[in-house]
């Protein structure tokens, strides 16, 4: 296992320590870096103000819903930060209008007994696209209605993921993946065949690729070429298990990719010769299944997370910096803060917990 340098990125010991009442499934920051929402597998959403900083997260802490024995297991803010949606297994989304002094339900969208697992803001419009069986709806909130309805017609959705752009989504399922343009919803979408099921889906920030896996461990990368995919698309096979994450840097040439599988974290590079694609180096700092990793915005600190409660920072995505303490637990959901200052982390146990930024690391990239 790697030492620990000397120069810390986060401070070490949590900023900010709370339980809540079950296994935390999702976690996610407001755009504006004010909000950090979480929610649970009984239900429960909280919301913490973070305007003020430095304050601990148990002092600014505004409980949406209480305990409904339903697990929620989608969260996100609009692009705004004025909404927030959630979904679960109870078969509804709602909506939290979060302009006033207390945050107050917008909507309740009401899909019956179809669970909702993915749920994603639009880049830069209120509205966002929810999966519920074989359909995808997009909902707006400047008109409190359903904008379109697509038909994934081949299984059930399985991943959502809208372009940097917000001009176009993509959706995958069994058989592989589909792009539909929001300029005509009618049009017939772009299509890419895989194998098997598509189960994630994940766009580098600047919209030139998409990265996608499928249920057999085949990890495909596309070129987007802007109204279709580059006709020879890299794909890897060969990974330890499932892949469970991933993750893209900023960059102004060629981004990282950064996945996970079984304990190894990989990162790949686009190689100058085309013929070679993409390379992965394996960078080694778990004993345990790796469930998430996640860049640093707008640098190259990459941060990795496993289910013994492990979390590793890495410098230019390879150099292992240090670890995080934390309860022994499963870590189930990681994130940074947009403005990269802090970082945030749940686990099974119903623990999120509250990294800040380190003095000595300021300026990394």
């Amino acid at each position: 296992m790697p030492k620990p340098k000397t120069t810390l990125i986060l401070n070490p010991k949590p900023q900010s320590q709370i339980t809540l009442s079950e296994y935390i499934t999702a976690i996610a920051w407001s755009p504006n870096s004010k909000y950090l929402a979480a929610a649970t597998a009984s239900g429960e959403i909280v919301l913490f103000d973070e305007v003020i900083a430095g304050h601990n997260l148990a002092t600014k802490q505004t409980e949406l819903q209480g305990l409904t024995e339903v697990s929620v297991d989608c969260l996100d803010f609009s692009a705004d930060s004025l909404w927030l949606a959630a979904g679960g297994q109870d078969g509804k989304v709602r909506v939290w209008k979060l302009d006033g002094e207390q945050p107050a339900i917008a909507a309740t969208l009401d899909l019956g007994k179809t669970w909702i697992e993915h749920l994603v803001w639009h880049p830069t419009r209120p509205e966002f696209a929810f999966s519920f069986g074989k359909y995808v709806q997009i909902w707006s909130a400047e008109t409190l209605d359903i904008v379109t309805t697509l038909h994934f017609e081949q299984s059930t959705v399985l991943a959502i993921a809208w372009h940097p752009s917000g001009e176009y989504l993509s959706v995958g399922g069994d058989g592989g993946l589909k792009v539909w343009s929001a300029k005509d919803w009618y049009e017939d979408p772009v299509q890419f065949e895989m194998p098997t099921a598509t189960a994630k889906l994940v766009w580098d920030r600047a919209g030139e690729y998409l990265v996608a896996s499928t249920l057999d461990n085949l990890v495909v990368v596309m070129q987007w070429l802007g109204t279709d995919f580059d006709a020879s698309p890299w794909r890897m096979q060969g990974f330890p298990g499932k892949i469970r994450s991933f993750d893209w840097s900023a960059s102004k040439t060629s981004p990282l990719l950064s996945s996970s599988s079984g304990s190894d974290v990989v990162v790949w590079e686009k190689h100058p010769d085309l013929n070679i694609g993409w390379e992965g180096e394996v960078i080694k700092g778990h004993n345990s299944t790796v469930g998430f990793v996640a860049f640093k915005p707008k640098t190259e600190v990459l941060a990795s997370a496993d289910e013994n409660g492990r979390i590793a920072i890495w410098k230019n995505a390879k150099d292992w910096v240090q670890a995080l303490e934390t309860p022994m637990g499963e870590i189930t959901a990681l994130q940074w803060q947009p403005q990269g200052k802090k970082l945030a982390a749940a686990n099974a146990d119903g623990e999120l917990m509250l990294w800040t930024e380190s003095s000595q690391g300021k300026g990394f990239r």
